[in-house]
């Protein structure tokens, strides 16, 4: 009897002395410092960029620029903190975040469904439509809902935009108006050359290549109009950085509700854009 008291005294205290770990193990876990929490005391943050996507990011007088570079800046203030800002090529971006090469990436990322379950996306700082662009003054493009008898020059079938204007052409058809002819090219500024040559009668892309394509070749240019439905764009962090992107859409939305980013959206674009805090984001994101 005595034995088996003391077994249970045993029994008891490794009880409470495992239960008194498991609460410590928690605590710990809970007081773990994120890497926004990381970022603040070393005061400094690291972020990647590919500055080829005019007017979001772009090179010009040696220094990045544009509408997301303005944005990074205003939110750098706010923080108080320096910034280390890498213009990487963009294959190697986003497994260099993994890699913990840098702290976040800030540029023109669609939001898509493979992403969405890779990275966490902040909340969209502008929506890209696929747009179509013709010569200046050419009065045979009429409008995006009737293409009848004209040649689109567009990105291979592979693009997104390519495969948004697939399926509108066929309503067009449909109803009479489609394209006479398609022709694929490898980059944007090949398209927007086969259409100063005439080779295309229109351009469809996303709308930053026809701003560019218009930015390259004053009043050469003119677009059309837009169709389909937008795609989100926005910033990611690694996907168990919610913290730190957490800490970004709280800056984003201070500048979207006092009215800053519609400012630089007309500066950049020419013309202002709706920025939404849900529904944004595909099933299964991070």
């Amino acid at each position: 009897m005595r034995a088996r008291r003391q077994a249970l005294q045993v029994l008891a205290v490794s009880v409470v002395l495992l239960t008194s770990l498991a609460g410590s193990a928690v605590v710990f876990a809970q007081s773990k410092p994120g890497l926004w929490d990381e970022i603040k005391k070393r005061g400094k943050v690291v972020i990647a960029t590919e500055a080829q996507y005019y007017p979001f990011e772009f090179v010009e007088g040696g220094k990045i620029v544009g509408y997301h570079k303005d944005i990074l800046d205003l939110i750098i203030k706010a923080w108080g903190l320096q910034m280390e800002q890498l213009d990487l090529p963009f294959t190697g971006i986003l497994p260099g975040l993994l890699q913990k090469k840098y702290d976040f990436v800030a540029t023109a990322l669609l939001i898509n469904p493979e992403r969405a379950t890779r990275y966490a996306f902040t909340m969209p700082m502008a929506e890209v439509k696929v747009g179509m662009l013709k010569r200046k003054g050419d009065a045979k493009v009429k409008s995006v809902s009737d293409l009848a008898g004209l040649v689109v020059g567009t990105v291979p079938p592979t693009g997104g935009p390519a495969q948004i204007f697939a399926k509108y052409n066929d309503t067009l058809k449909a109803a009479g108006k489609g394209a006479v002819d398609v022709k694929n090219f490898q980059s944007s500024p090949d398209i927007a050359l086969a259409l100063a040559n005439q080779q295309v009668d229109v351009m469809v892309d996303s709308m930053p290549p026809l701003l560019g394509a218009m930015r390259t070749a004053p009043n050469a240019f003119e677009v059309v109009g837009t169709f389909g439905d937008p795609f989100w764009i926005a910033w990611v962090t690694r996907p168990e950085d919610t913290d730190l992107r957490d800490a970004i859409n709280a800056e984003v939305r201070k500048l979207r509700d006092g009215g800053e980013l519609k400012r630089l959206q007309q500066k950049w674009f020419g013309y202002t854009m709706e920025t939404p805090t849900s529904g944004y984001l595909p099933p299964g994101a991070k």
